[in-house]
C-alpha cells in the first residue's frame, strides 16, 4: 500500500499515509485525487515516515503547481511526519511552497496533531471570533464515522466504502 487518503468533511481535515517506496505515478495520482477532492483549506497529516521516493525537484514542484491553480483559494496548514535520518519529499515540499502555507515537519503523530489543533483554533479565532473546541471526548477529525478512505498506487484507486474505517483504521 504506498498512499492511503482519508478525507473528513466534517473536521475539515486530510490523512495522508505514504509506506514503502513511492513512485512519482503514486504522488501524482494522490495529489490529483486531493485536488479534486476540492479540500484546499483542510488541515493536512501528510505520514511519510517509513516512505521512500526518488522525485526530482521539478517533479515536486509539479505536484506543488497543482495546488497553486487558484492563487485567491486558502490553504490549509500542512503537518508532515518524517525520518528524521533521511532528507526527502516532505523537505522538498515544504522548500518550494514556502510562505504559501503553513507547513511544518514533525517526527511524531502526537506533535503533528497538536500543531494542527492549535493552527485551527488561531484560524477560528481569527475567522469567527470564537475558539475551535479543542480535545476531549468531543469530535474530532480522529473519530468521524463518515470520513471518505481512498487506496492509492499511481492512476489506479480503490475508495473505502464509509463506516468500515472505524473498524479498519485504527490510530
Amino acid at each position: 500500500m504506498p498512499i492511503y487518503m482519508e478525507i473528513s468533511r466534517l473536521h475539515r481535515t486530510v490523512t495522508i499515509v505514504a509506506r514503502g517506496k513511492v513512485t512519482a505515478d503514486d504522488i501524482q495520482g494522490a495529489a490529483r485525487e486531493l485536488f479534486d477532492a476540492h479540500v484546499p483549506e483542510f488541515t493536512k497529516i501528510i505520514d511519510i515516515f517509513s516512505a521512500s521516493s526518488d522525485l526530482s525537484e521539478s517533479q515536486v514542484q509539479q505536484v506543488a503547481d497543482l495546488f497553486r491553480a487558484d492563487p485567491k483559494e486558502k490553504r490549509g496548514p500542512v503537518a508532515f511526519i518524517i525520518n528524521p535520518a533521511r532528507v526527502g519529499f516532505g523537505h522538498a515540499f515544504a522548500k518550494v511552497t514556502q510562505g504559501e502555507r503553513p507547513i511544518r515537519l514533525f517526527e511524531s503523530l502526537h506533535q503533528a496533531r497538536d500543531w494542527l489543533e492549535d493552527a485551527k483554533t488561531q484560524t477560528a479565532e481569527r475567522t469567527a471570533g470564537t475558539p475551535h473546541p479543542a480535545g476531549g471526548d468531543g469530535p474530532s477529525p480522529w473519530n468521524d464515522p463518515d470520513r471518505q478512505g481512498i487506496l492509492i498506487r499511481g492512476h489506479q484507486r480503490r475508495e473505502i466504502p464509509k463506516g468500515s474505517l472505524q473498524r479498519a483504521v485504527s490510530y
